[in-house]
């Protein structure tokens, strides 16, 4: 089966932008082959075809790596002059060709990750799937259900959506935080229709969960299977790249304006800061989030740019009833267990 939506860490979204960046360089530098890229850093060593002469390069800052004890050349491949220079490198500055293919191979790298696999004819295609896998195993050895927290009203109006298992990415301007999300362009405009994003904790005894998404401990909280999760996120119809972490709290949100009026991939930091970025005010959530970006450009942007694309039937492993609830009148389909106040230690149990 061909998996069109692939899942990557949000702590490895800088490293395969370095991957991408190698690949490009040696697209647009036809006299160097690889002789050894160095994963997860921004380093790799070449060589050129002609004379054989060894080149240590490290990619836009300062290696991420110990060079190699080999006696080589040692080159600082930059796009800003700003760069500060370790000792006994050279500098040499990208130019418009190689911006401009980055830039190309950045966006198919979100959009279409398996055409830009292919793109690489062997060459870093299995460093990139390291990502993807790397992913997959550290959500399946979180071994985790994840939860969502549902309005009584909900469940009551659109019961059948919350027994099957239907959960979805949504436009972040249906968020209950109005700050969420926030990024524009240098002229003001925002970029919020390009996201879309599927939030969920790992907690159904939560407390202020409970009181501020389920109607005052009146809602309901369900736990969801990771495994069927990635299995329904993998039979979407939607080619391109998801990244998967936990939200970061913060006292100062990060910069929310663009130094320029077009979306870019190549701004990526730009992106995820403004994704997976909250006001320590809501810390209590401990929330985790799956985040597509797409553009207006997809293939699929009419269909995947609606503002849900729903994840279906996810298999629900357990139900929770709010402790001033009733049992949901669906219990029938999975296992339902009311939750009770513990007074003494001031938390929720079942």
């Amino acid at each position: 089966m061909v998996t069109l939506l692939k899942i990557i860490l949000k702590e490895d979204i800088e490293l395969y932008r370095y991957l991408i960046a190698k690949v490009t360089f040696l697209q647009t530098h036809k006299e160097y082959r690889l002789v050894e890229s160095f994963l997860d850093s921004n380093c790799f060593l070449i060589a050129n075809r002609a004379t054989e002469e060894k080149v240590f390069v490290a990619l836009f800052k300062q290696p991420t790596r110990k060079t190699v004890e080999v006696e080589c050349k040692k080159v600082m491949f930059i796009q800003t002059r700003n760069t500060r220079i370790p000792e006994g490198f050279d500098i040499e500055k990208a130019d418009k060709g190689f911006n401009d293919q980055l830039a190309k191979n950045i966006r198919l790298g979100f959009l279409a990750p398996d055409q830009l696999v292919e793109q690489f004819q062997g060459v870093f295609k299995e460093d990139v799937e390291t990502y993807f896998k790397k992913a997959e195993a550290a959500i399946q050895e979180e071994r985790q259900v994840f939860v969502k927290y549902y309005a009584k009203e909900t469940i009551e109006k659109n019961p059948y959506q919350v027994v099957e298992g239907n959960v979805s990415f949504s436009h972040p301007k249906h968020f209950n935080d109005p700050f969420d999300c926030n990024c524009y362009y240098a002229d003001g405009h925002s970029m919020m229709d390009f996201f879309r994003v599927f939030c969920f904790t790992h907690a159904a005894d939560n407390i202020l969960m409970w009181s501020y998404y389920a109607n005052s401990h009146a809602g309901y909280a369900l736990e969801y299977s990771y495994a069927s999760l990635l299995d329904k996120i993998h039979s979407l119809k939607v080619d391109g790249l998801c990244v998967y972490g936990p939200v970061e709290y913060i006292d100062k949100r990060p910069n929310t304006r663009s130094n320029s009026n077009q979306f870019s991939y190549s701004n990526l930091n730009f992106y995820i800061k403004a994704t997976f970025a909250k006001f320590k005010e809501w810390q209590h959530e401990r929330e985790y989030r799956f985040v597509c970006i797409l553009d207006e450009k997809a293939e699929a942007a009419q269909e995947v740019l609606g503002d849900w694309v729903v994840i279906p039937q996810v298999d629900v492993v357990q139900g929770y009833a709010g402790c001033n609830n009733e049992i949901i009148k669906v219990s029938g389909y999975y296992p339902i267990k009311k939750l009770e106040k513990d007074i003494l230690n001031y938390q929720l149990k079942s």
